[in-house]
């Protein structure tokens, strides 16, 4: 390990930077300071748009005197002792303040305990020697860089490691961010931490949904990352989340066609809130069932994760309402007493409050809680039926049809499909006249109009108002009046 170095260094500091950093200064002395990736990047003479101040003391004090002078836009988070400052000043960057503090892990994978601490206890509990570095801002000393860790020498080398040995155990989510950092950078991961992730991957079963999905959320923003996952997946990351869980081949070119579509929504749709992170996990999962990952192995991933889903009973018998199972006790043959039929090859895991049934042999995956079964519905899983479903946009299709085909997808599934070189033109055409013409048509009637007309509400009501809707979709009624007529000559046929 190379050794701790300490000393002012000749750094390129950008405007407006270096004037809001000189002004922190001027205002909180030798108790403020520049810290981790926003210093790893000034050395590295990359820009970083995060910058953090760590202040010894009160980090949320500084805040409010600093957004006295800048006016603009605080955020306070008192639980945390942290504060965001967006200054009135667009040219100016926004300034997360952190009181400096002590973390210690009681158990793997769970929060720390914190506590105020020092500005050295703040670098010591930072996850990489690289990201433990601090600048000072104050007048005397501005430039000063800290570097209890050897942080600089490992820069300079090129090397990914952590600062003890138990870190990748205190929080396992370290082990994504050590992958990400090493490909962003093109970096190496020391071998020492090599040999300390995978000891520390099977810990990983631990975290929450939310954290790795977190996690994962930050690489799909890179812009390599297609690399990364494959580095993750080499590691056998992604196996312990789910078995089956495998990169699409496809993933490359894929991660291309959702940066396309999310460019041509944000210009051809720039008035609907397309969700740029749905369109990016549903190029992870595949395009296509046949290369990329099944669907109720998506359900599952959904469930898991903490995508977004939605549970539908399917299934619910009071008399066998487990009340006295805990939460550990449910077996395969609890499940199946309970009328579920399942196959003997059967992944059970408890999450979120519920368990989650894997059949793999039957291709299903199956929400259990207190006797009641739920199937998990997802948008995630729609891209793939989206593309099963395009040969059936042909030269001869009507705007109804259209309508009727493309309405159940998200916008975001019809935006990749669109952003799809490989689509014929025609496919081209008829999912555009969708996005951009049909679906915002409204009904010329509604239910109100049919009792006008004497028609009683009951089963037929939602068909004729379908029927009618389809006839003005393709042009053959165009007022109320011409929807009457066409009302009274199905009703006196009838």
């Amino acid at each position: 390990m190379s050794t701790p170095y300490s000393g002012k260094m000749e750094l390129h500091i950008p405007e407006p930077l270096l004037t809001t950093l000189q002004e922190i200064g001027n205002i909180a002395g030798e108790n403020a300071y520049l810290v981790g990736g926003s210093v790893r990047d000034l050395l590295l003479e990359r820009e970083n748009l995060d910058i953090d101040i760590v202040v010894v003391g009160d980090g949320i004090q500084l805040a409010k005197e600093m957004h006295r002078v800048w006016k603009g836009k605080i955020q306070v988070h008192h639980q945390f002792g942290t504060a965001s400052v967006t200054p009135e000043n667009p040219d100016k960057p926004k300034v997360d303040f952190v009181t400096a503090r002590c973390e210690t892990y009681n158990k793997s994978g769970t929060l720390p305990k914190v506590v105020p601490g020092s500005i050295t206890d703040d670098l010591h509990r930072r996850d990489f020697t690289i990201n433990a570095l601090a600048m000072q801002i104050d007048t005397s000393n501005f430039g000063t860089i800290i570097d209890k860790v050897s942080g600089i020498g490992d820069l300079r080398s090129r090397t990914i490691q952590v600062l003890h040995d138990k870190s990748y155990t205190d929080d396992p989510t370290r082990i994504f961010r050590a992958i990400r950092y090493a490909c962003r950078y093109s970096f190496n991961i020391a071998e020492s931490d090599c040999n300390l992730i995978n000891d520390a991957i099977p810990y990983l079963s631990d975290i929450s949904g939310e954290r790795i999905r977190n996690e994962i959320d930050r690489v799909l923003l890179e812009p390599n990352a297609p690399k990364i996952l494959n580095e993750l997946a080499k590691f056998g990351i992604l196996s312990v989340i789910s078995p089956h869980w495998k990169i699409p081949p496809s993933f490359p070119e894929d991660f291309q066609l959702a940066q396309k579509a999310i460019s041509w929504s944000s210009q051809s749709l720039e008035n609907d809130s397309i969700c740029s992170n749905m369109i990016l996990w549903m190029t992870l999962f595949g395009r296509h069932e046949k290369q990329g990952i099944p669907t109720y192995i998506i359900e599952y991933l959904c469930f898991r994760l903490v995508l977004e889903h939605k549970l539908v009973k399917f299934f619910g018998d009071s008399k066998h309402r487990p009340s006295t199972f805990s939460s550990k006790e449910l077996t395969k043959i609890q499940i199946t007493n309970v009328g579920i039929d399942l196959s003997e090859n059967v992944l059970l895991e408890h999450h979120n409050g519920k368990w989650c049934i894997i059949d793999y042999e039957k291709k299903k995956t199956i929400v259990y809680e207190e006797g009641i079964m739920y199937k998990i519905r997802s948008p995630f899983t729609t891209l793939q039926c989206l593309y099963s479903v395009l040969d059936s946009l042909n030269a001869t299709i009507t705007s109804s049809e259209i309508y009727r085909i493309l309405k159940p997808y998200p916008l975001e599934a019809l935006v990749l499909s669109i952003s799809d070189p490989n689509i014929s033109k025609i496919q081209y055409d008829n999912i555009n006249e969708f996005l951009l013409t049909l679906r915002f048509i409204q009904p010329i009637i509604s239910g109100n109009d049919l009792i006008e007309w004497g028609e009683k509400p009951g089963k037929n009501f939602e068909s004729i108002l379908k029927t009618i809707f389809s006839e003005q979709l393709d042009g053959n009624i165009r007022s109320k009046s011409e929807a009457y007529s066409y009302f009274k000559q199905k009703t006196d046929i009838g």
